[in-house]
């Protein structure tokens, strides 16, 4: 039986040709499905209703050339604040399980990584949405599908894809950006001729099943900026990930949805709290003071030579410069406050 190989590309999912582009309706679409939705209601491809599906059905657009891939198919799913991991992984094991049912000859997929528009981890929603076409794959039956390659429009967030790529261990699987072809190999599914130019359908699989995500949380709080941005990519976010836990920041400048609901939840639901107080913005102290009002330990951060408001002055706090040494001293001081036992799954 053929495997799985997966691919982070950057790219716009309209313009990069595939056998099939999986989307999804959160009960309302947003960034990229609902670019793509409205593409194909201006072509005249499909009416309103035929995309607005409900959890657990489905609608499969052929799309005539309207863009790059030859189908779409938008799949229903929790409304977006329901939407996490967990979800996730039952999104792409449906995927495939709608794959076989309908007997569907697809070779190549695209599709998008939910959650950074939403405040998630997107490397632990990459490899969520992984393991769910791994289960999905390995309970189908032969497929013809070779390949899933994950879209992005921003290198940062390529770099960040590829590194939960790799660190799953499947070494023949990782590409970034190839043009090579591959030979499909394995048993190929049947076709019954050509499809009709919109299809619905629901699966087998429901939203309540699958193994919840066990994984404990980091909420991080700091100033929104391309500067910060850097720090949170080089320092933060390997330190966290090397500790094992989820790692999470709501960036209000693509955030999608109720942003203080979901700093609200994000901080709940957290282990940890890590803030940087550099520059003294007055949302990342709002956060803290939430953190603390929920009992959550708050772990502080600030650039070399910033001073901290009389408030905070006397915590401990771990001043940086250099992305490389913020990395080794944080992931020390999580361990630390591990190994202490102040931290407690939520």
């Amino acid at each position: 039986m053929n495997s799985l190989h997966y691919e982070v590309r950057i790219g716009d999912v309209a313009d990069v040709e595939s056998d099939l582009l999986l989307l999804k309706h959160a009960e309302k679409f947003y960034g990229a499905d609902g670019a793509i939705a409205s593409r194909l209601l201006a072509s005249g491809i499909c009416a309103d209703g035929d995309l607005a599906v409900s959890p657990g059905r489905f609608a499969l657009v052929e799309t005539g050339g309207a863009i790059a891939p030859s189908r779409v198919m938008f799949l229903g799913t929790p409304r977006l604040p329901e939407f996490g991991y967990r979800e996730m992984q039952q999104f792409a094991r449906k995927f495939i399980a709608v794959v076989g049912q309908e007997k569907l000859p697809v070779r190549t997929v695209t599709t998008t990584v939910h959650g950074p528009g939403y405040g998630l981890d997107s490397g632990e929603s990459l490899q969520c949405l992984i393991r769910g076409f791994e289960e999905g794959f390995a309970e189908a039956p032969p497929l013809a599908l070779e390949r899933i390659v994950f879209l992005t429009r921003s290198a940062r967030e390529q770099r960040t894809l590829l590194a939960a790529l790799a660190s799953l261990q499947r070494p023949q699987r990782v590409a970034a950006d190839s043009d090579d072809a591959r030979q499909i190999t394995g048993r190929r599914a049947p076709t019954d001729g050509p499809p009709p130019r919109v299809q619905a359908g629901s699966g087998g699989l429901g939203w309540g099943d699958g193994a919840a995500i066990e994984k404990r949380r980091v909420f991080v709080a700091m100033p929104y900026s391309d500067e910060f941005e850097n720090v949170y990519e080089f320092g933060i976010y390997p330190a966290v990930r090397n500790c094992g836990f989820i790692c999470e920041k709501v960036d209000e400048t693509h955030f999608t949805g109720d942003i203080l609901l979901r700093i609200r939840q994000a901080i709940e639901t957290a282990s940890i709290v890590i803030a940087d107080l550099s520059e003294a913005r007055p949302n990342v102290y709002l956060e803290v003071g939430y953190a603390w009002g929920n009992g959550r330990p708050v772990v502080f951060l600030a650039r070399k030579g910033e001073s901290l408001h009389f408030d905070v002055s006397t915590h401990r706090c771990l001043y940086y410069g250099r992305f490389t040494q913020l990395r080794s001293d944080l992931e020390r001081m999580l361990r630390g406050i591990e190994a202490a036992g102040e931290v407690q799954a939520r």
